[in-house]
């Protein structure tokens, strides 16, 4: 069976999996160049298609998702592209609540939601706030569709639900309540879709609106290799209406949803970000990364909760209660309450913000873990698994917080758990929960590997090696790894390209920066490359069979750059924050051409790891293309490219 999934929010993708298997994955933003980019457009359409050696009239099914708010663009694709919600033709699987709308009358068309067209009809003043100013920023059709040029359709917020679930429920009333019997039934397992009819190219194909937390929840479940688990989705959709996240749970090729959690520590964690300065783009990593040159002096655990539980304590808002409740303390304590440019970052009152909302964060988190463990546990599912998921999920501190410290003893994060997984999660979810396929322990597998973007042409790096000979030294080494490792031993910053590119946001070795950890001066220096600030940290690359002996306290297995360690040697200046932790990516002979380079570079030196960040410029995705590579070996300070198994070096 051939599935499509279709992601049209921002981090937009699309995922082609045949018979349950995971075949190519295109994020738009890689393609278009643009981080972050809302739509999907033909030339991403036809190139996912191409890499499967698949036509549009061959696909059997196609699941459709959408950022919570943000309608679908079908003008990006073409005027001969339309979807069609609501049409059960062809269908084989009843929806629920497409049933539960036609019994009371109320017509699909209402419920649609067109965010961006709010946006777009906003005032000059209202349209430069921050968090609408960057819908122009990853949008780059904005004038074409404020001018009424481009197509859509709305997108579904809201699917099937039991009373409960907008009763107002702290995080204490979730717990007490219970999980309902009957959410382990058809109900919430069938409900959270709507039929769909996806035309292109003369050709009509079934498929289903798929609820934008249940593709996270798939996304993380059907790949995590568990015959069941507890699931948790996060991340920064409005929490006072249902959209921040789902408490799910997983049995076979069966996904239930238990019902919201009103969670708004993704919320919480962006405004931050934004208060702090670091723009309306991408400030949850960096506040991230600030948090370790902070104490956490702010913290309170009146606010630990959800919602319900800021609007009962305090009367209003998470965040605003939060930001007021942080300044009152620092003027308090006399702090300079100077904060919010990007030279007030390293103030005390801003790190130590930072770190104070960290520790929110995790706690949060810890405390909603305890609640699923507990409720399931007490309707005869417990579990000791546990999928992440959302984009709440990137946050690594919090995620080793959860290793160390819940009930849960196996935990699962997808590598592209951001909005990018969205096409992939609604693909399984059509094919395992709806079809009912097993899942197969073998397939789960083949899907974990983060490695399935487009597979470019030979050709194209054969032209590159070309130009490159009449400017640099080019060789194909008969070791490619042993002289990798050589370079950095002589500390040279090495770029390194190899394959088909990494889903998510994090670099996994096959678009990669990778530099000699043992120099603290490489900190400075690939930050300096990059286009970063100097103070941010850098993440290790580390051979699986060897972490313990370097790293301790997040999972021995850590593929995804998902969880922060504490480092255990003074041998690694340039990948160990100031806190003394580090994100790691553990790698093994799958990961590709970088498990032989460490291993060459342990002979070499005795230390089995080196620093790696994105092969990217600053405010740009990272590379696709091995052409793109070229052109950033030849714009930036990186000394050496290893293109394919060839070596290109800078005199």
């Amino acid at each position: 069976m051939k599935i499509i999934g279709l992601h049209f929010g921002h981090d937009a993708s699309i995922t082609i999996i045949i018979d349950g298997k995971i075949v190519v994955h295109v994020l738009a933003e890689r393609h278009n160049r643009v981080k972050h980019s809302v739509g999907l457009r033909a030339a991403e359409m036809d190139a996912a298609l191409s890499a499967a050696d698949l036509e549009w009239r061959e696909i059997d099914c196609c699941a459709v998702v959408s950022t919570q708010d943000l309608e679908i663009m079908t003008g990006l694709v073409g005027d001969d592209f339309a979807i069609r919600p609501g049409e059960t033709k062809q269908h084989p699987v009843p929806s629920p609540f497409m049933q539960l709308l036609e019994s009371a009358g109320t017509p699909l068309e209402s419920l649609l939601v067109k965010g961006l067209q709010k946006v777009a009809e906003l005032d000059e003043e209202r349209a430069a706030l921050p968090e609408n100013q960057r819908w122009t920023k990853i949008f780059p059709e904005w004038q074409e569709f404020r001018a009424g040029r481009i197509s859509s359709i709305g997108w579904l917020n809201v699917f099937i639900a039991h009373d409960r679930w907008n009763a107002g429920r702290g995080m204490e009333d979730i717990r007490t309540d219970g999980i309902d019997p009957a959410m382990f039934g058809n109900a919430t397992r069938l409900g959270m879709h709507i039929p769909v009819t996806v035309s292109w190219k003369g050709h009509s194909v079934p498929g289903y609106f798929v609820d934008h937390h249940v593709c996270h929840a798939a996304s993380a479940y059907y790949r995590s290799g568990f015959e069941n688990s507890a699931i948790i989705t996060h991340d920064g959709g409005d929490a006072s209406r249902n959209l921040s996240g789902l408490f799910c749970y997983g049995q076979g090729s069966r996904l239930f949803t238990l019902g919201p959690h009103h969670l708004a520590l993704g919320g919480i964690y962006r405004a931050m970000g934004i208060k702090l300065g670091f723009g309306a783009i991408g400030p949850e990593g960096k506040l991230m990364g600030l948090s370790s040159y902070g104490q956490p002096r702010f913290f309170d655990s009146r606010f630990v909760g959800n919602v319900h539980d800021s609007q009962k304590r305090f009367g209003e808002g998470p965040f605003s209660a939060w930001y007021r409740h942080c300044l009152k303390l620092a003027e308090q304590a006399h702090y300079d309450l100077l904060h919010g440019e990007a030279s007030q970052v390293l103030n005390p009152i801003s790190v130590d913000m930072a770190a104070s909302t960290q520790k929110l964060f995790a706690e949060g988190y810890l405390l909603a873990a305890e609640v699923l463990h507990q409720g399931l546990a007490e309707s005869d599912r417990g579990t000791a698994n546990l999928c992440l998921t959302g984009g709440a999920a990137l946050n690594c501190p919090s995620n080793s917080r959860l290793y160390n410290e819940s009930a849960f003893r196996d935990i699962y994060i997808d590598p592209n758990c951001d909005d990018g997984g969205l096409s992939v999660g609604g693909a399984l979810f059509i094919f395992h929960n709806l079809m009912d396929h097993p899942v197969d322990l073998a397939t789960a597998k083949n899907n974990r590997s983060p490695f399935f973007g487009l597979q470019w042409p030979a050709g194209l790096s054969e032209e590159i090696f070309v130009d490159a000979g009449q400017r640099y030294a080019v060789s194909k080494p008969d070791n490619m790894a042993a002289s990798a490792a050589k370079d950095l031993d002589e500390n040279k910053v090495l770029a390194l390209y190899e394959g088909r590119s990494e889903m998510g946001p994090r670099a996994l070795c096959h678009r990669s920066v990778l530099a000699n950890p043992t120099d603290h001066g490489n900190w400075a220096r690939v930050n300096g490359i990059k286009g970063r600030e100097a103070w941010r940290p850098f993440a290790p690359v580390v051979i699986e069979e060897k972490m313990q002996d370097w790293f301790a306290g997040c999972p021995t297995h850590s593929p995804y750059m998902l969880f922060t360690a504490r480092v255990r040697s003074r041998r690694l200046p340039a990948i160990t924050h100031v806190d003394g932790s580090s994100r790691i990516q553990t790698v093994s002979a799958e990961t590709g051409a970088i498990y032989q380079i460490l291993r060459e570079f342990d002979a070499l030196t005795g230390i089995p790891v080196l620093m790696n960040t994105s092969l990217n410029g600053p405010g740009v995705p990272i590379v696709e293309r091995p052409d793109e590579a070229y052109e950033l070996f030849k714009d930036s300070a990186v000394d050496v490219l290893y293109l394919n198994g060839m070596r290109i070096g800078k005199n």
